[in-house]
């Protein structure tokens, strides 16, 4: 009896030895080095810099230019910085000195002086900081936006001859044109509008006159002189807003039949897009405008390229020299700009 339990006893030891000590349980090999890490994040992108110069950043086509410059930032990681020179050389190439400090990847400038500012322009793209320039054309520039301010001037001209045509009966109709000659830009725009209105107008006359001082009292000085007038035209609206509600409100209290009177000017500005709408109904004398693009397209386009040029890419659709599309503004079309309406 105590054999067999001997020998039981060993028969379990046994098998308590093969299960506890025959094969032991691998363990898991050591995972590659990295294999279950997660993979590092990449790098944010750099953001860019965009300097921005221009004559004032106060008007509204600057306001609107400077919010579609900026909303394209927020949706392109692009930071714009913003500067003005008030028309003074010496200002604009300080300004873009001050570019080159703060370590701008690209330039879009408004040139008044295409002349002085070359070289300055010139030095930003012998740095490798491509520039894109507009209302001029300059050579260094890797894209300009432009028009031709005589074309300009004659497409003016010639609304105010064709509205005229159709609603003036008097044997000589009278333009009233206030001009700005202080540069080569604004003579020609001048000269653009004497001739599109009397190159268009078979009874047409320009009576012209600087803007010396306030608009409204350089206009007025010009009725006194001819009392004929039954048109006034500028080389933008700013000039001429003013004088088209003074002149309409001094109309309708003397009587007259204001169906005869209209003012006509650039830049599609929204006091002059409401002062047509006005007309239309009968309110006012602000015939037309032209619309450059300047609020929407133009801005658009030269930030694309800007950008594209920083990346070292073309910007596709567009030439080294852009001209600006050219549409007229009038009590026909006005309902198409609704959005910039009061």
């Amino acid at each position: 009896m105590k054999k067999l339990l001997a020998l039981l006893m060993l028969l379990v030891l046994g098998f308590s030895f093969a299960a506890c000590g025959g094969e032991a349980t691998p363990e898991p090999a050591p995972a590659p080095s990295g294999g279950d890490e997660p993979a590092p994040e990449p790098e944010p992108e750099r953001q860019l810099l965009i300097g921005f110069n221009t004559n004032g950043l106060t008007n509204e086509t600057m306001s609107f230019m400077v919010d579609v410059f900026y909303k394209y930032g927020e949706e392109h990681n692009i930071k714009i910085l913003a500067t003005e020179d008030k028309d003074d050389t010496a200002t604009t190439i300080n300004n873009l000195e001050n570019f080159v400090a703060a370590g701008v990847d690209g330039v879009i400038i408004r040139v008044s002086d295409p002349v002085g500012v070359t070289p300055a322009i010139q030095d930003l793209e012998d740095r490798g900081i491509p520039v894109i320039a507009y209302d001029e054309y300059i050579e260094p520039a890797e894209y300009s936006f432009l028009c031709s301010n005589y074309d300009l001037g004659y497409a003016i001209g010639k609304m105010a001859a064709l509205w005229a045509n159709d609603h003036v009966d008097d044997d000589t109709i009278v333009l009233g044109l206030l001009t700005v000659e202080i540069n080569e830009s604004g003579t020609n725009r001048s000269n653009g509008i004497a001739d599109g209105f009397t190159e268009n107008c078979p009874r047409g006359e320009v009576f012209r006159q600087p803007i010396t001082g306030n608009p409204v009292d350089v206009f007025s000085n010009m009725l006194v002189s001819r009392p004929d007038i039954k048109l006034c035209s500028s080389l933008a609206d700013a000039a001429v807003t003013g004088i088209a509600e003074s002149w309409y409100a001094d109309l309708v209290g003397a009587g007259e039949d204001i169906s005869e009177y209209g003012v006509f000017s650039t830049d599609a500005t929204d006091i002059a897009l409401n002062l047509i709408n006005n007309a239309k109904k009968g309110e006012g004398i602000y015939r037309g405008t032209i619309d450059l693009g300047l609020k929407d397209r133009v801005p658009l386009a030269m930030i694309e390229c800007c950008h594209a040029a920083i990346l070292g890419k073309k910007a596709e659709g567009y030439e080294k020299q852009n001209f600006y599309e050219v549409k007229y503004v009038t009590e026909e079309n006005i309902e198409e700009y609704s959005q910039f309406l009061d």
